[in-house]
């Protein structure tokens, strides 16, 4: 039978737990929205001109609670980068759940990135993918950590294992070059240039005569 002493231990630790709980959701409610006034102003201003403190007043919170979640600027686009690639590998995951090719795959990836580049406006774009492919980024920030990079490297090693590729392409590689190409084309045309439509459909078609066979087996 449990003594008053021990239902007193477990109260003890019901509430523990209760208000650990309680202050994990208000630190993650607390972070979404500096992240999301954050946004609104990177939008604004551009990431290097960005004021901390519009920041912090759009969000409710003071200057110093900004900088308890986001040591720097950058570490708010590397967050925006965990949220909005972990929705879009979500959206990518769905779409291989039904049949497709690689040819599909790679225009499907293109779609998601120009809506999500749509989303987030030319210019926070480029600075997020600048940080996204620099070589100066976090050490933490690696390429098996980006569920795109691993859904689109899981595919083509797939397609080569299906004999559609040639037996020496290297499917890490390739998922790699694929995004760094893309992502570079993205930023480097606007979305209003009258060719930008061409040159991209010119660039999936480039990547898979780099690693197709010329003649499928069977």
């Amino acid at each position: 039978m449990t003594n008053v002493s021990d239902r007193a231990v477990l109260m003890h630790n019901g509430r523990v737990r209760d208000g650990a709980i309680g202050r994990e959701a208000q630190r993650r409610q607390t972070r979404a929205r500096v992240l999301d006034a954050a946004v609104v102003e990177f939008q604004r201003s551009g990431a290097n001109s960005a004021d901390i403190n519009a920041i912090a007043e759009t969000a409710g919170v003071s200057r110093s609670t900004f900088y308890f979640h986001f040591p720097t600027k950058e570490h708010v686009l590397l967050e925006l980068i965990r949220r909005d690639e972990s929705r879009l590998g979500e959206e990518l995951g769905s779409f291989l759940d039904s049949p497709h090719d690689l040819q599909a795959v790679l225009e499907e990836i293109i779609r998601l990135v120009v809506a999500l580049e749509k989303q987030w406006g030319a210019g926070l774009f480029r600075d997020v993918i600048g940080l996204y492919f620099s070589p100066t980024r976090l050490r933490e920030e690696q390429w098996s950590q980006h569920p795109t990079y691993v859904l689109l490297a899981a595919e083509i090693e797939r397609a080569r294992h299906r004999g559609e590729l040639y037996d020496d392409v290297d499917s890490l590689h390739s998922a790699a070059f694929f995004l760094i190409g893309v992502h570079a084309l993205l930023t480097t045309t606007s979305e209003s240039d009258t060719g930008r439509d061409e040159v991209l459909e010119k660039f999936v078609k480039s990547t898979l005569r780099s690693v197709q066979r010329s003649v499928r087996p069977g």
